[in-house]
């Protein structure tokens, strides 16, 4: 693994390159990240430097369509996985930036996740940020195309589905928030979350950046 970071201000990249792995793309990633990290960082305040592990090898967080995924572990690091034949620089900075949200929330409010309802505005929240990092762009991923194309009657009719199963922490999360099924679309709970996020912004006057760290239970007004 090769940490290279000769051009990263706050985000330590590290490339896993063993036997040429990212090699040829080595530029674009650091491009990308350098991307959403200068819109990221002084958006949400964040005064810590965080580790980003990029690979092509861990398949099941990788979006099919889009060729980019990622997964926060903390809030100094992340997990970033890409499929070279399909990831573009824009790809990656807007998938970055949904994962820099989930840090910078982790480290500015560090309550666990105990419910449905905390999962869906965990994701709602980076949703939201992801939503407005790409919204003058051409090229988006199909997953928030998907988001921003939900209507809020259809979001409506996925909060009923699930409202019952909020409080609980017994859930199924891959068919909730990715794979859908016969009764819920898919990355229901990402777009779920978005529209409460969304309707929590517009009911207290804020912007992303002012309540991206407020507490789980602020946004039950949202329901």
């Amino acid at each position: 693994m090769l940490r290279y970071n000769k051009y990263m201000n706050k985000v330590n990249l590290l490339l896993a390159e063993a036997n040429g792995n990212l090699s040829s793309s080595r530029e674009m990633i650091i491009g990308a990240v350098k991307t959403a990290e200068e819109y990221v960082f002084p958006k949400l305040k964040i005064s810590w430097d965080i580790d980003l592990l990029v690979t092509n090898r861990l398949y099941d967080i990788i979006i099919p369509e889009d060729g980019v995924g990622g997964r926060t572990r903390t809030s100094d690091f992340i997990e970033f996985a890409i499929n070279e034949n399909k990831a573009t620089e824009n790809l990656i900075s807007e998938m970055v930036t949904h994962e820099l949200c989930h840090a910078a929330r982790w480290g500015k409010n560090d309550e666990w996740i105990n419910s449905l309802f905390d999962s869906v505005i965990s994701e709602g929240i980076a949703t939201y940020l992801e939503a407005e990092f790409v919204r003058d762009r051409e090229e988006k991923t199909v997953f928030i195309k998907t988001i921003l194309e939900r209507t809020d009657n259809e979001n409506e009719i996925i909060l009923e589905k699930l409202r019952d199963q909020l409080d609980s922490n017994y859930y199924d999360y891959d068919t909730i928030f990715f794979n859908g099924n016969d009764e819920l679309p898919r990355w229901s709970g990402y777009s779920l979350g978005y529209f409460l996020v969304k309707k929590y912004l517009e009911n207290n006057n804020k912007k992303i950046e002012d309540a991206f760290a407020d507490k789980y239970a602020d946004f039950k007004i949202a329901l």
